[in-house]
């Protein structure tokens, strides 16, 4: 077992140890935010395990003798004995499909006796057989990087990051992270997705509309304009295709894209199946690439009457600039107005059957 490197907390941190297992935690559930290859994991499990439990994973008497010094040693349990480990399995979910059939698997032994969390990455056939990478087993210890066998260790970037980076780029953060010690106050948005299907469908996309980046006749930068309006558009189809599934609507979901800019999330949601239309007070040059099916009007939107879009299912704004504080304006404007429609209506109604009572 080797020490990899370790970094010291601000003078005077208060936050340990819940900052530790709370910077962890953001590295187990959320290895997106820092490395920008995956796009999110699927954790399962949570559940305590022992040494039993852990020998029959490792099935090999040498592996386990290896992991278990690795996992006990050279710091004693904080209260004199050891607790049973707290496991969980994440699946890594690659922004890009680099393993073919293969699943990248790990499994995340917490020991908060000792204040350190192990990492047992393994390989997932499509058989379902699992093969341990002992060489790239590691740890992480208040904030110190240790691996098991460092000089074996493999890395493409992905799953598998460099052990200078986990050194150089992954601590610094967790040092952070800890000192700050902010439990989150809301969801992630990718958390309100099954991670595994935005992936899919985002290499789906990428694939279909990457020759936009070819012929992007705008001053603006084409890869990163493309490829995040490819993301956001991966967002909102898997979105709605949730939200149909659990109202059970048979529909697609109509939409206005307020301030559209180059109209790309507009031309993608609607070549891909939903109706709707982009504003923006400029034309641009590629829109008249796009061809007729993609509806973009140029023209000023004002928080308005004229403007609350009626029979629209969603408001968009991707690129609305100034316009921004004024949607959610628009689309409370929108509920107030059917509220108020639905009351008008109920009141007809009411009046028609009273007046049929009344010369009954």
């Amino acid at each position: 077992m080797a020490k990899l490197s370790g970094l010291k907390f601000p003078g005077g941190c208060q936050t340990l140890p819940e900052g530790f297992w709370s910077a962890v935690d953001v590295w187990v559930t959320k290895p997106h935010v820092v490395n920008k290859r995956v796009c999110g994991v699927k954790e399962t499990g949570g559940e305590n395990v022992d040494r039993e439990a852990l020998r029959f994973l490792l099935d090999d008497p040498e592996l386990s003798r290896d992991v278990f010094s690795f996992l006990t040693g050279p710091a004693p349990p904080a209260q004199g004995h050891h607790q049973p480990w707290s496991a969980t399995i994440r699946t890594i979910i690659p922004k890009v499909n680099c393993y073919g059939t293969s699943v990248q698997k790990e499994v995340v032994l917490r020991d908060r006796d000792r204040q350190r969390v192990t990492f047992l990455p393994f390989e997932e056939d499509a058989a379902g057989h699992a093969c341990l990478r002992r060489a790239n087993i590691y740890q992480i210890q208040t904030l110190e990087l240790r691996a098991l066998s460092p000089d074996a260790w493999f890395s493409d970037g992905v799953a598998y990051p460099k052990l200078t980076w986990l050194s150089t780029d992954l601590l610094p953060k967790l040092v952070r992270w800890a000192s700050e010690c902010k439990s989150g106050e809301f969801r992630s948005t990718l958390s309100l997705l099954p991670v595994e299907k935005y992936s899919l469908t985002y290499q789906q996309l990428k694939e279909k509309y990457k020759n936009l980046v070819k012929v992007w006749p705008e001053v603006t930068d084409p890869e990163k304009f493309v490829y995040e309006d490819v993301a956001i558009a991966t967002y909102l189809l898997v979105l709605w295709a949730e939200e149909r599934a659990e109202k059970r609507l048979a529909a697609r979901q109509s939409f206005v894209d307020l301030g559209c800019g180059n109209g790309l999330l507009v031309h993608i949601l609607t070549n891909e199946g939903h109706p709707g239309k982009g504003i923006d007070i400029r034309k641009r040059k590629i829109w008249d690439m796009y061809g007729p099916q993609t509806v973009l009007e140029e023209k000023a939107i004002t928080p308005s009457e004229s403007f609350l879009f009626p029979g629209t299912d969603w408001l968009i704004g991707n690129h609305s600039d100034e316009l921004t504080p004024w949607i959610p304006v628009i689309a409370a404007r929108r509920v107030i107005s059917r509220h108020n429609l639905t009351q008008l209506l109920k009141c007809h109604l009411i009046s028609s059957i009273r007046d049929n009572i009344m010369h009954m």
